[in-house]
């Protein structure tokens, strides 16, 4: 019995036992998914441990072509992101939701 048999083998027992809905796209979706909520968890503690450390931060400049500098409440506050992360998170919620709302409406019919 070969590798490819083995796999075929385990896929036909798979399919018995789980849902028709359960398949590698699903699969990988949710992986990344995860993976996308962990690394943004990570992140937020990291940063806080920075915040803490006193690690420099950006002081406001002047630049070429922009004709005024950031305010410092801008620069120096790390929830700026967290509404950035928290919008990202939300439009994919949506997108999940809308997604299994069609697979459950085309799985009834």
């Amino acid at each position: 019995m070969t590798i490819e048999d083995k796999i075929r083998e385990i896929r036909k027992r798979l399919r018995k036992i789980l849902p028709a809905w359960v398949n590698f796209q699903n699969f990988i979706f949710v992986t990344v998914i995860l993976a996308f909520l962990s690394i943004v968890i990570w992140s937020e503690s990291w940063a806080r441990d920075l915040e803490v450390k006193g690690v420099v931060t950006a002081t406001p400049t002047l630049l070429a072509g922009n004709p005024k500098p950031l305010s410092p409440e801008l620069i120096a506050s790390p929830e700026q992101t967290n509404g950035i992360l928290l919008g990202a998170i939300l439009i994919l919620f949506v997108i999940v939701v809308g997604t299994l709302v069609m697979v459950v409406r085309d799985m009834t019919k």
